[in-house]
């Protein structure tokens, strides 16, 4: 395989970014995510953090033969005065084409966002993973993150009063 370049994204990634983005959402949709779709839902995403990117939220892309074969989005948040009032790092969204998958990128990746993190000097980082995402999962637990808070979510359609 020829060499991975990591770099970060610009202007001229968004519309192949939003392509991965809409693919990532699309795996979401099949592993159990319970909301609903936007239209162009790539764009939405993009325009979610576009103002921020540099200063409080950080696209990150790997490159294989002139074609992006992955991403990264990394955020800051401020978590509520009555948690500590800290600055807190997401790993909010990646994704890794199969045809590099299980590859190194998508860990190398992630130590890239952690990188730009720790130089943010947020006080700790904080992951999102669908529960039946096995490998997002395997790949956080190994780098040390431990489950802290458990999310549920109740469909109307699947509510008992009883």
């Amino acid at each position: 395989m020829s060499e991975v370049i990591y770099r970060l994204s610009t202007e001229e990634d968004f519309p192949e970014v939003t392509a991965l983005y809409s693919k990532l959402h699309a795996y979401f949709r099949e592993i159990g995510l319970h909301l609903p779709t936007p239209d162009n839902v790539g764009a939405v995403w993009l325009d979610s953090f576009r103002r921020t990117l540099g200063r409080y939220s950080y696209l990150h892309v790997a490159e294989l033969d002139g074609e992006l074969v992955s991403f990264i989005l990394a955020r800051i948040k401020q978590v509520p005065p009555f948690w500590g009032g800290v600055t807190v790092g997401i790993l909010s969204d990646m994704w890794v084409r199969s045809k590099v998958r299980r590859s190194g990128v998508g860990k190398k990746l992630s130590h890239i966002a952690l990188k730009w993190l720790r130089g943010q000097d947020v006080h700790s980082v904080e992951i999102q993973v669908l529960l039946k995402n096995d490998a997002s999962w395997t790949l956080y637990e190994k780098m040390g993150f431990q489950p802290e808070v458990r999310q549920s979510r109740l469909l109307w359609e699947d509510y008992n009063a009883a």
